[in-house]
């Protein structure tokens, strides 16, 4: 029986989405991060520390921290053949003058939780939990149609092969303690058990040509994975130095076990009528003109997917440079929180301080997204089964970035202005550019604001993120997925080709809690 690659089309999506590496975020979680364009390692005064800085827990007070970035990004695909020359979703249809236009996701505004408490235990030991995600934009959704100026109505959209949905919820939870070896010395580590639901659905062709190497929506299939990973075992280590009065230094680290999540996967054959609208559902055995489902436990019972992604590791280093304010007196002193240990806090003792970061992020060990099936998964409307081994590289290449950022402390314990600004080289190749993640040469601006009422700080934050795009002049390397007519089941033609940008707002808010 023929070899039919249905559902392999989700490979195209996978290692952008999932991976949850420096390549698809921004920085980072937590209204005082993001505000400072993440250039907050050696600063460190927050909760959230117990994952981005576990050191820091041994300086700061009991408290617990909540944070909420609501994430808009805008991603656009203009579709091009080789060449650079314009083409569309069948030979026929292109004939006409129905060509593909630019195509933009649709959903586009995504909240992004964080939690994080610390208890300092005694002078030199802090403990924290942290529940933090990863930094990403959130759901990624397209259309299956798209408009044209050529023909009344929509035709198959041009980035239906790449992704129709990135849709998961990944979760970074992490138990960290700190350490002061001396007062000005301190040590952390954390333990993460991740977690990652994943949501993914993309098109995959049928019968492919040599002789006429185009796509041709007649014979299209909608694939959809959902799976799951309930235990992601990781690690976070880090070190902060107080070298004098004004200067910190830091350094953090984090490795993890990839995310092999299990699952269940699903194909709609026949999506496409002859006049490139969707199908209507087959109700009955032998029905003609309509798609036929595909599931996966129906067949071979659960878990009938498998999908195993690296986690790259994560390296920072970090310089802050703070001028102390003069000792309060009076009633000043009065009026200030008083901590039953040591503890750093800006907006208490600092006039200003500047941080400068840099990172590195090992994306090329997730060069390749491990997809596997269970055997003799037959496909309902076409002709073979799924693969058993659909492993696909990603073309992912080590990132490195800049960070710097402060805050000044306008009112002394009351309230500060916070700026920064990050930049990260590109962490793909023009020619293996997707549509669920730009990452490209990109960077960003960012300002925030601090005020504190008692014992709690509420804080608000932006961002503007930009991005350099990524442009192949329509000459890629992604293939769809063949059900038939290639020795590899893959399109003779790549369908990548073509130009994609990425812009994105973000917007923070949350507050801090000491007791």
């Amino acid at each position: 029986m023929r070899v039919c690659r249905w559902l392999v089309a989700t490979l195209l999506v996978l290692p952008r989405a999932a991976t949850a590496s420096s390549a698809v975020e921004y920085p980072d979680n937590g209204p005082a991060q993001l505000s400072r364009g993440g250039a907050w390692l050696a600063t460190a005064s927050d909760p959230i520390a117990g994952y981005y800085n576990p050191a820091a827990l041994a300086t700061q007070p009991s408290g617990v921290g909540l944070g909420l970035n609501v994430a808009m990004q805008k991603i656009c695909f203009t579709r091009r053949g080789p060449g650079g020359g314009e083409i569309g979703p069948s030979p026929g249809l292109e004939a006409t003058g129905a060509t593909y236009a630019e195509a933009c996701n649709t959903e586009r505004a995504n909240v992004v939780p964080s939690l994080a408490g610390v208890w300092r235990a005694s002078e030199k030991l802090g403990v924290g939990l942290t529940i933090t995600p990863p930094s990403s934009y959130g759901r990624v959704l397209w259309p299956d149609l798209v408009s044209t100026d050529a023909r009344q109505a929509p035709i198959p959209a041009p980035q239906r092969y790449l992704s129709l949905e990135v849709q998961g919820t990944i979760l970074w939870p992490t138990l960290a303690v700190g350490y002061s070896i001396t007062e000005d010395v301190h040590v952390g580590a954390g333990f993460v058990a991740g977690i990652a639901l994943l949501r993914l659905q993309s098109m995959s062709m049928g019968n492919v040509q040599q002789t006429n190497p185009r796509d041709e929506f007649i014979n299209d299939s909608k694939s959809l994975v959902e799976a799951k990973d309930l235990f992601i075992p990781g690690g976070v280590a880090s070190v902060l130095v107080e070298l004098s009065e004004n200067l910190d230094v830091a350094a953090w680290f984090r490795a993890s076990d990839a995310i092999r999540a299990k699952g269940d996967l699903e194909v709609v054959a026949g999506y496409y009528t002859q006049g490139g609208v969707r199908s209507t559902q087959c109700t009955t055995a032998g029905q003609a003109d309509c798609a036929q489902t595909t599931r996966s436990k129906e067949q071979v019972g659960e878990d009938g997917a498998s999908v195993t992604l690296s986690i790259p590791m994560e390296l920072r280093v970090g310089a802050r440079w703070h001028v102390p304010r003069a000792a309060a007196s009076g009633l000043a002193r009065e009026r200030q929180r008083v901590d039953p240990h040591p503890t750093r806090d800006p907006l208490r003792d600092d006039v200003y301080d500047i941080e400068l970061d840099l990172t590195w992020a090992n994306n090329s060990a997730a060069d390749v997204a491990k997809i596997r099936f269970a055997e003799g998964i037959n496909v309902l409307g076409a002709a073979g089964t799924v693969p058993t081994n659909a492993d696909r590289p990603t073309g992912y290449r080590d990132s490195y970035g800049a960070r710097l950022g402060g805050q000044w402390n306008a009112l002394r314990d009351r309230a500060a202005l916070r700026l920064g600004t990050w930049v990260e080289t590109s962490a793909v190749p023009d020619d293996h550019l997707t549509v669920t993640g730009v990452p490209a040469l990109r960077g960003g601006v960012a300002g925030g604001l601090v005020f504190r009422v008692a014992r709690t700080d509420l804080e608000l934050g932006y961002m503007r993120a930009w991005n350099a795009g990524l442009d192949n002049g329509g000459d890629g390397k992604l293939k769809a997925i063949a059900g038939s007519g290639s020795d590899d089941n893959r399109s003779y033609h790549a369908v990548n080709g073509g130009k994609v940008k990425q812009s994105a707002h973000v917007f923070s808010l949350g507050g801090v809690v000491r007791f």
